[in-house]
């Protein structure tokens, strides 16, 4: 008996090891540019400096993504407190972040990466993988969570849940442009690979893809 407990203790701990979640840092106050000058600044580009991402920049990209940023008050759209604007109060996109560590996904409420796979399956979701992009960011729709008005109309959900991510990755280009990093949306994705690699429910569908890189 205590052999076979001993067993479970050790499988336990060793599973607990495995699990590689990310506790990130709080946001930037501040970012190294204002607005126009991230504008001017923003590029996209396929060919990157081969660098990995720090900790503080990965963290700045998935906030400035789908992070918290506080309700709105004011406006009806954004009472989810997300810095995307969602409709039906309810935010119905997730992020996840892929590195040469590991899947992870961005979990808003606590700013934690929980990873769900520890491979590096970016060359797997895209023929378009750019070897030397520091991150890759998906964003995909929980259709759980569809507003009431949208009900009976998933065609129509899926193009708002679009356009609802295209904010995040606004923002991504933006934050991205002022730590020195360029970026490029993509849609040429293998749908199947992606839910294999994220382990994602019948009921969540990927939309979108980024890729990261330092021009310098």
């Amino acid at each position: 008996m205590k052999r076979v407990l001993f067993s479970i203790l050790m499988t336990m701990t060793a599973f607990g090891l495995c699990a590689q979640d990310i506790a990130l840092t709080k946001p930037p106050v501040k970012a190294g540019l204002d607005v126009v000058d991230a504008i001017k600044a923003r590029s996209a580009a396929r060919e990157f400096v081969k660098k990995d991402i720090s900790e503080a920049d990965l963290a700045a990209i998935v906030w400035a993504g789908n992070g918290l940023k506080g309700p709105d008050a004011v406006s009806g759209a954004s009472k989810a407190g997300a810095t995307i604007p969602v409709s039906g109060d309810v935010n119905y996109v997730n992020l996840y972040a892929l590195t040469p560590k590991g899947a992870f996904r961005y979990e808003p409420t606590t700013n934690v990466l929980k990873q769900v796979n520890t491979k590096d399956a970016r060359g797997q979701i895209t023929q378009e993988n750019i070897a030397t992009a520091a991150l890759m960011v998906i964003f995909t729709v929980d259709n759980t969570k569809t507003p009431a008005f949208l009900k009976g109309a998933p065609a129509m959900m899926h193009d708002i849940a679009v356009g609802t991510a295209s904010f995040g990755a606004q923002n991504i280009g933006l934050m991205a442009a002022s730590l020195k990093l360029s970026s490029i949306v993509m849609y040429n994705i293998k749908p199947d690979a992606v839910a294999s690699a994220l382990k994602l429910s019948k009921d969540e569908a990927p939309l979108f893809i980024m890729q990261l890189g330092y021009s310098k």
